[in-house]
């Protein structure tokens, strides 16, 4: 058993990938495997993109004019990779989520939602575009989340859904603790226990 302390919104996706965790999948069931890595990654990031949002809300430059023009002429490329969210949230935030273990091996989950759905089960062009990063790619899927390579189609095992799963909530636990270590002021949920 253990306490953490999150933000209202890191508990409510904490809950629904805990629950994603808990099926078990046969190895013909890829269907309910990519839904758990696709949800997985997607709850994360509404979660991240939530904060951000509410980041940017709540500073007080963003009352100015200027701030709020020049706001609107970036807010897409906010939000259109996770480099550029990382990017915003470290220099604009002082929220530093580069680098840790959870971030890097939830890189592979995301990676991996990538493949699922914009190479329809396959590493995407723009993921193979580079030989060197092409080989640390398919060593971080299979050493992180288990997954079997035959060239750029990926193979889902069941396991890879279990840890998808894992990796997102050590990843959701990881972000709000920065989080709330850089702006205590988004308040925490009672303490609860989670099993």
């Amino acid at each position: 058993m253990s306490d953490w302390n999150l933000t209202a919104a890191g508990e409510r996706a904490l809950r629904r990938i805990s629950v994603l965790g808990t099926q078990r999948y046969e190895d013909k069931d890829t269907g309910g495997i990519r839904t758990v890595v696709i949800s997985c990654a997607t709850l994360i990031e509404a979660h991240v993109d939530g904060v951000i949002k509410q980041l940017f809300a709540s500073d007080p430059a963003m009352q100015q004019p200027l701030t709020k023009t020049l706001h609107e002429e970036v807010e897409d490329s906010i939000y259109r990779t996770w480099e550029s969210r990382r990017k915003w949230l470290t220099s604009a935030f002082d929220i530093s989520i580069a680098g840790d273990r959870p971030w890097q091996e939830f890189e592979a989950v995301v990676a991996l939602r990538n493949a699922l759905v914009h190479g329809d089960g396959r590493l995407t062009d723009l993921q193979i575009s580079k030989p060197k990063d092409l080989f640390a790619l398919t060593e971080k899927l299979t050493r992180v989340l288990g997954v079997k390579m035959d060239g750029r189609e990926v193979h889902l095992p069941p396991e890879v859904a279990l840890k998808s799963a894992i990796i997102s909530k050590e990843y959701l636990l990881h972000f709000d603790a920065a989080l709330l270590g850089a702006h205590p002021e988004f308040g925490i949920t009672p303490r609860h226990s989670f099993r």
